[in-house]
């Protein structure tokens, strides 16, 4: 009978060490998958904090850009904003020669994804139009 008592006690101190470590293991994994998520999602950009939150476009975006960046506005201004949120910027232009630029940022959160641009056409550093517009959260 000792034998057997042994051998159970053996036993359950290998499952007791199987099980911490296997605790740990699956704390290691969900820690590092986390930092691995974390590490590959943005934030809202600043400029669109706040907005309410919508499974497709709204107006709300276009609203405030065009109020913070009326017609007339200095370009110089939404450039260095957009720059400092890390939105990425291009230029081209339309079919009439005017310069445009747009503006690109996206929030990547597993499972969801969701894109804000901004587009303005702009002459000697002044906005003569511009535009904001959000995709809203698209998730798998």
């Amino acid at each position: 009978m000792n034998v057997l008592r042994q051998s159970r006690r053996s036993w359950e101190a290998a499952e007791g060490q199987h099980l911490k470590h296997s605790t740990q293991y699956n704390m290691t994994v969900a820690v590092f998958s986390s930092l691995l998520l974390s590490a590959c999602s943005n934030p809202t950009p600043p400029i669109a904090r706040g907005l309410p939150k919508s499974f497709g476009s709204t107006p709300d975006f276009d609203n405030r850009i065009n109020q913070r960046y009326p017609v007339g506005s200095d370009e110089a201004k939404l450039l260095a904003e957009l720059r400092s949120e890390r939105f990425t910027i291009t230029e081209s232009h339309d079919a009439s020669g005017r310069n445009q630029r747009s503006a690109l940022y996206e929030s990547n959160r597993f499972p969801c994804k969701e894109t804000w641009t901004i587009r303005w056409v702009y002459e000697h550093g002044i906005i003569n139009a511009v535009e904001g517009r959000d995709s809203g959260v698209l998730c798998l």
